[in-house]
């Protein structure tokens, strides 16, 4: 059973979510806080995270930075504002999808279906990790590595990365990775899918100057570029 955690204040909001998921057969736990949802996090270990923009003590970007911190499950942001300014900063701060308060039940099962689902989809059989230079990828752990350390991704990220480094030099489009993100909704746009580009890069250690994975194809898009030879995997 998939465990889904809503940290939102309102208690009449956290009911019709229950309601909403009950035919998903999700286990849904709750926090009011931020704070006690970051806690929730450590102690349930969700599938997904629902997060209101407003919690009572802390703003939700930050609880969303801390969930990130540590955890590269995907995060819906749920808000009473469609503002740019407000999707671009949750967005970057690790949001995987971003919904305007209220939110039809029919809606939100959708997206949480979908999110569980693209979840499944990254479990495949059992294969080696792959090794890039310093660079790490296992894609049945669902974790990346680099110079030996964690690297935590949001679930975009992440499955931006296990693409494009599946198909070495070959340029995604935007339209391609939107795809690859679950990105087939109107709330997804090409300065989304570059903001997701961006953090990954900060994320994979690159800096202007320097060589890294993720190649800009002017006009075109983006491709994992790699520069040195793989290299069989260390035991992780």
């Amino acid at each position: 059973m998939a465990r889904v955690l809503l940290i939102d204040r309102d208690p009449v909001l956290r009911d019709d979510v229950r309601k909403a998921l009950l035919p998903l057969d999700a286990e849904v736990f709750v926090a009011s806080t931020g704070d006690g949802g970051l806690e929730s996090v450590r102690q349930c270990r969700p599938d997904l995270v629902l997060l209101d923009a407003d919690p009572p003590d802390i703003r939700g970007v930050e609880v969303c930075r801390g969930i990130r911190s540590t955890d590269s499950l995907p995060v819906l942001f749920l808000s009473s504002r469609a503002e740019d300014c407000e999707v671009v900063a949750a967005l970057e701060a690790g949001a995987d999808w971003y919904l305007v308060k209220p939110v039809a039940a029919r809606v939100l099962q959708s997206y949480v279906a979908a999110a569980l689902r693209h979840l499944d989809r990254v479990r495949p059989p059992r294969t080696p990790a792959e090794q890039y230079g310093d660079l790490v990828i296992d894609r049945v752990a669902a974790e990346v590595t680099l110079r030996g350390r964690r690297v935590p991704l949001a679930h975009s990220e992440r499955m931006l990365l296990f693409a494009m480094s599946a198909a070495p030099d070959r340029v995604f489009s935007r339209e391609d990775l939107k795809a690859v993100t679950g990105g087939t909704t109107a709330g997804t746009s090409p300065r989304n899918i570059d903001s997701c580009v961006k953090r990954l890069r900060l994320k994979l250690g690159e800096s202007r100057g320097a060589p890294g994975f993720i190649d800009t194809v002017r006009g075109r898009g983006y491709r994992f570029r790699v520069h040195r030879d793989p290299g069989p995997a260390a035991e992780v």
